[in-house]
Order: structure tokens, then sequence, then C-alpha cells
């Protein structure tokens, strides 16, 4: 009882005391290290070093802590410094060369900032040079890269796509922007593709369940898109490229103004594909033709001591996208809605904002929101949306520091969400099609939850949370959690995670008719939410020696559902949907090497095996666009010319494909001399990228060249039916046979330009 007195009265203590700072500066080799990551081990509090690699670091109360400093491609180092609340600390940090860099990045797993190696949850990283690997302008291009991610591509003709992380199906993966959701639903669907690589810092992947801090849609994992800090931002980045496939992109970022404590980043993409290409000869185009423009800022203000006190952004993104016919290409603007000439167009319009402000240190107030429309044309199917997603998280870290190892979350959370969309889902019509009532989609669901992050010995770390939902449908849906994580030897660690998740009914996500050609839709129950039951035991371990390194990562996981929600398409001209009276399963094993020899050789090879399915009744279903086996590769030599060549690869297993009608199949064949199987074939897909450096002072000019899908696999025609009289409107037409790339080899080059 004492201590919780004490604990309450700490505030205010801390409040009265003078204030105490470290300042400092960190080294390597006698020179400075620039924007080194500060922190203080086992708390919310942090900073960044200058361009000069000085510090400013203030201390929440007198007392004994550990300064915790890294930056890449350096070993991290950790110093004791006591305060007494006299005196400033003066603080001279030595950095080491890294022999490996595994873990030195600072990630947000948590919801709190620790070094990637001290985390009790295991995330990847990717940091900004893996997006640069491939010439593009879309940040989905690089996440498909990465060992048990794959692009599902939903729609063989508009090319609407999602993420799958081992094996769990898009809807179930939560997309953050800068550690808030601001993608769901629509916005998984289309606005995912807009996002630049040239304004992001990094992305961080959880595989596994994370409800218990970021709520429903996050039951598979999540990928969180880290922007730039215009505090520590290159004060100008471009990127101008183009590709054989007629596609041509221009980027920017720059930071307008660096005033005392407030900086801005602002940045813009433009877009643009064209041309009509149909290598495949079954008469429709084999990639959209799009225009897509996006513009984002970003402002920050730090107070005195260099903490963030404030931070907000915001992202518009417009698109008009367009695919089918030749004829209907011609002229798109008249054609939409044609019942004779097939084509598909989609114009989207998005805005979104996500702002935190700290309103004292240790409680932090975040929030997002987004808006979304979309006026779209299926063959002569409309389809007119609307979304609203508002969020917001109160997030406290309480002053533990009485009891030690302890580092407590608490947390507020609420979600509102407005959809509405032209189909029955959200109205009722009569028999001539007329809207009788508008019936949107309007949920509000309240949050609250807490978590312990418990250093129980410097070698072995616990974590526990839970969060409690409450959504008026569904009533009370408690999420659990718990990891822990052993590290026997500095190279050597072990992480087990227990979890639990779930995801709300989302009108969009379970209603495919508006990409799926001739299927139907049929909903055969009033959806419950999806839950699932996680377990993932990790294991890494580095190996040193000769000025080489070796990272082996290996990881089992498991994952059953209940009441999962599974697109059926067993049934032929149907998908179905319905809560699983039964279960289902996911589970596998990964495994991935990675590592460098000396500075100028770094690899990366990975492989995940797969096993998803269903159960119902006792009869056994896999799953389809699910791979049975992935494998990734990534290999970069810097040679001494200022030259890097880039190759990256991926194999892509066998996966359960839609069923067809006896008859369909016969046709599809004769059509293109290829079968229509129900399990695709094994394919890989390589790339090579050659990049040159040209430094002109501070100034550096990028030139690069690149072959992408080197080897020109491709798929046969996506499209079912194709072949009919009226291409599109026929009785067998469908677009979801995709399984792999459409279009064969091609090349891309660019330059790019940085001002530091």
């Amino acid at each position: 009882m004492k201590r919780l007195l004490w604990l309450l009265t700490l505030p205010c203590l801390s409040q009265a005391a003078p204030a105490q700072v470290v300042e400092g500066e960190v080294t390597s080799a006698g020179e400075a290290v620039p924007l080194a990551t500060v922190r203080l081990s086992g708390t919310p509090h942090g900073t960044a070093a200058d361009a000069s690699g000085r510090f400013r670091l203030e201390l929440p109360a007198p007392g004994t802590y550990t300064v915790a400093v890294s930056a890449i491609g350096y070993e991290p180092a950790e110093h004791k410094v006591t305060a007494t609340g006299e005196e400033s600390v003066r603080l001279v940090v030595v950095l080491n060369a890294a022999i490996y860099e595994a873990g030195l990045a600072v990630v947000t797993g948590t919801m709190q900032e620790l070094g990637q190696r001290e985390s009790p949850v295991k995330v990847d990283v990717l940091p900004a040079r893996f997006l640069k690997a491939i010439p593009s302008a879309n940040i989905m291009d690089a996440v498909d890269r990465v060992n048990g991610l794959y692009q599902q591509i939903d729609c063989g003709v508009c090319y609407t796509n999602n993420i799958r992380i081992n094996g769990i199906d898009g809807p179930n993966t939560a997309v953050l922007i800068d550690g808030m959701p601001v993608m769901s639903s629509l916005a998984a669907t289309y606005g995912l593709n807009g996002i630049s690589p040239i304004l992001v810092r990094q992305i961080e992947v959880v595989k596994g369940p994370m409800s218990t801090l970021y709520g429903s849609e996050a039951l598979g994992g999540i990928i969180n898109i880290l922007t730039k800090n215009p505090a520590v931002a290159p004060r100008l980045s471009t990127n101008a490229l183009s590709t054989t496939q007629a596609e041509s992109a221009a980027e920017f970022a720059a930071v307008p103004f660096r005033r005392r404590r407030t900086s801005a980043l602002v940045s813009g993409t433009l877009f643009h594909a064209s041309t009509y290409r149909d290598n495949n000869n079954d008469g429709f185009s084999d990639r959209p033709l799009e225009t897509r423009m996006a513009a984002f800022g970003k402002a920050e203000h730090l107070d005195a001591y260099g903490f963030r006190r404030a931070s907000l952004a915001a992202r518009l993104f417009y698109e008009s996208r367009a695919a089918g016919t030749e004829a209907f290409l011609a002229d798109v603007q008249s054609l939409r809605g044609s019942p004779g000439i097939y084509g598909e167009s989609i114009y989207t319009r998005r805005a979104e904002i996500v702002g935190t402000l700290t309103i004292r240190p240790g409680l932090e107030a975040r929030a997002s929101g987004a808006v979304h429309y979309q006026d779209s044309f299926y063959g002569e199917a409309e389809y007119v949306a609307s979304q609203a997603d508002a969020f917001g998280q109160l997030v406290w870290t309480p002053a533990t520091t009485a009891l030690d190892g302890h580092n407590l979350l608490v947390g507020l959370a609420l979600r509102s969400l407005r959809y509405d969309d032209s189909s029955g889902a959200t109205g009722l019509y009569n028999d001539e099609g007329q809207l009788t009532e508008n019936q949107p989609d309007l949920r509000t669901v309240p949050g609250l939850f807490v978590q312990d992050d418990w250093l129980l010995h410097p070698s072995l770390r616990l974590l526990a949370g839970m969060r409690a939902d409450f959504q008026p449908r569904h009533g009370l849906i408690p999420s659990p959690r718990m990891a822990v994580k052993w590290q026997p030897t500095e190279l050597s660690t072990v992480r087990l995670n227990l979890g639990t998740g779930f995801r709300l009914v989302n009108l969009f996500t379970e209603d495919h008719a508006a990409y799926t050609g001739g299927r139907a839709t049929l909903l055969l129950e009033d959806l419950t939410p999806e839950r699932s039951v996680s377990t993932t035991l990790s294991v890494r371990q580095v190996i040193v020696g000769a000025g080489a390194s070796l990272t082996l990562d290996v990881d089992a996981f498991w994952t059953r559902f209940s009441n999962k929600i599974e697109p059926d398409y067993s049934v032929p001209g149907q998908i179905r949907y319905a809560n699983l009276d039964g279960h289902a399963i996911t589970r596998g094993v990964a495994v991935q090497l990675q590592g460098h020899a000396g500075r100028t050789l770094r690899y990366s090879v990975g492989g995940t095996v797969l096993d998803v399915f269903t159960s119902e009744a006792g009869h056994r279903r896999p799953l389809e666009f699910a791979p049975g086996f992935q494998g990734t590769m990534t290999v970069t030599w810097e040679a001494r010319s200022n030259a890097v060549i880039s190759y990256t690869a991926r194999l892509t297993g066998p996966m359960a494909m839609p069923r067809y009608a006896q008859k369909t199949r016969a046709q599809y064949r004769a059509a293109t001399g290829v079968a229509l199987r129900s399990t695709s074939p094994v394919y890989t897909v390589h790339n090579v990228q050659l990049t040159r450096d040209f430094a002109f002072g501070r100034r550096l000019a990028q030139v690069y060249v690149a072959v992408e899908n080197a080897l020109g696999y491709r798929q046969s025609s996506p499209i079912v039916g194709f072949y009919d009289r009226n291409p599109g409107f026929g009785e067998t037409f469908d677009t979801a046979y995709v399984y792999g790339p459409i279009e064969g080899r091609h090349f891309g080059a660019g330059v790019r330009f940085t001002l530091p």
C-alpha cells in the first residue's frame, strides 16, 4: 500500500524536483555518429542525436538510469547514469562498428519504443534501403518480398490486392501509419498502393495476433509504416522512374522548414500508366491503366529537451483506374457501365489525418481519421461506396520506477465507423431496383487495454496484456496476450508468444461481388466476429567470426480460428460466406538466414512451409490462395566504384484455386491450351538492379537500372470466359483465377537525388 501511495505522489514530486539533464555526444573512431538514437531503457523517454552527434535528454526524476544508445551500423551501448537533481550529467558515448546489424533498429511492436533485440515480441524491420531494391513507387511491391508475406491479387482485371501474413487472409492484416490504424476495408483494397517509399523511414511487420493493442483487423498481424522524422530527414529527396510497361512515376520529399523546435515534411507522388498491353492475347489489358496522385504533410514540435510534444500528419490520395477490353479503354468515360463492351473503372478519393499530443511525460493522446469515397463500374454493375473512420487512443505509461523492471502501459481506445454503399448490404431495394431505405453500417467500439512489460532478469523478459472491446451487437470481446523472451547468451534469443485475436465483420471485405466477375456473393447467415488463438515459438542465433556474421531465425507458428469467415469458391458461379461450423487452422515453420561478409556483401534467404485448412463436420478443405510454401532471397553487393547490385527472388509454392464446372474447364483449355487446375503450379520471379552513386559535395545522385521477372515467367490468362461471344458478360465469366504474374520480363530505370 505504501508503494502504491508513493507511485501516486511521484508525478507531483518529479514536477517539484529540479530538471535533470544528460548531455553528451556519440562518436566512433574519433568521428561523430549522426542521428543516433538515445533512450532511457524501460521508459518511453528518448531523443535523437543531431548531425554532429550531440544530444540532450531530460530525465523524468532523480535516480539511476540506463542510457541506451544505438545507430545503424554500430554495436549498441549502454551507460549507467545517476541523477541527483543538482547538476547536469555529461556523457560521451563511443560506439564500435557492428559486425552484424540484426537488432539495432528501434521498433514499436509493443506500442512503446524498444530496441529490436529487447522486444519480447518479434518484429521484422524493413529499412528504407530495402524499399529501393526494385524500381517502384508502391510499397506493396516491397512488402511482397518479405518471408511469410504474400500479395494476393483478387481480380485479374482491376488488380485489387491484399496482403497475407503466414497464410492468413488479408482482411486480418492491420495496416498502420505511424502506429495508428488508418487503413481498413476499402483502404486496404485500394489505398495501400498509394503509399510512396520516399516518405517511409522503415516498415515494421509483426506476424501473429495483435488485437490486444490494436483491436479488430489485427488478428493476423500488423504492418506499421513509419514515416520520416522531419527533424532529421534530408532536406530534399526525389525519385523519377520509368518502365517498359509504359509506367512512369515521380516523387519527392522535402523539409520546408526547421525552426527552433518545430519542423515539417512534405511529400508528393505522381504515377501514370496509360498504354494498353495484352501479351497473353485474351482480349483484356494485362494491367490497369492508372493515374495516381498523393500528397503528404507532417509537422512535429519538440519540447525544450528534445521530447516530441506534438505531431500532425495528413495525406490526400486520388486514383483513376481502368481495365478491360481495348475498345473500352479507348473511351472509358463514355463506356463506363456499358452492357456490351466490358471494362472496369474505379475512381478513388481519400483523405487521412494522424495526430499525437504528449499531455505530460508518460501520457499521450493519439487520434486518426480517414474518409474514403469510391465510384466504380464492374461491367454494367455500378458500385458506389463511402467510408468514414475515426480512431482515438489515450495511452498512459505510469511512473513505475519503484517497481523494478516493470514497464506498465494502460490505454483507452475508441473507434467509430460509418460504411455505406449502393448494394443491398446497406439498404433495402424494391423489385425495380430503387432504394427504399438506406441502412448504413454504423459502429462505435470502445476499448480498454493494459500491458506490463516486466524485466525479470537481464536475460528474461515477460510481457502480459489484456484488452476488452465492447460492441453492442456482439457484447464484450476480451483479447489476452502473453510473451516471453529469454536471452541465454548475447547472441541467442528465444521468444514464445501466446495470444488471441478478433475481427468484426466488415461488409466490403466480406462482399467481394464488386470485383469477382460473374460470381454471385451469398451471405448465408448473420456473420459474427472471428476469434483466434495463436502461439509462436521463435529462436534466433547469431554466429560471428572473421569479419562476417550469420543470423539464423526459426519460427514455428500455429493459429486456430473459430467463427472463421472464409470465401468458399467450391460452388461454381458463387462465393459463399458463413461462420465456419468448425474451425480453421494455419500452421507452419519459417526459416531465415541473413548476414553479411565484410562491408560489401549482404544477403537474406528465407522459406516458409504452410498448412492452411478448414475443418467442418469432419471434412478438411484447403483454403484458396494460401501457398503451401514460399521462399525469398535478397543479395546486395556494394562495389568499390560506388555501385550496388541488388538481386531479389521469390519462390511461390502450390495453392488451392477456385473450382469450375467441367464445361467451363473444357472451354478454357480449348481457348488457351492450358488446364484450369485446382492447384496452381510452383514458380519463381527474379529481379536484378544496378545502382550507381554520384556524389557532388554533400549532394548525392543515384542512377539505377533494373530487370524484373528476369526469367519471364507468367501465368496463363487469369480471366475465365474471355473467349465467350460477348466477353465479360457470359455466365462463365470470372476474374479470380490469379496465382502469378500476368506480364513477363520488363525493365525499369530511374534517378534519385538527395540533398542532406
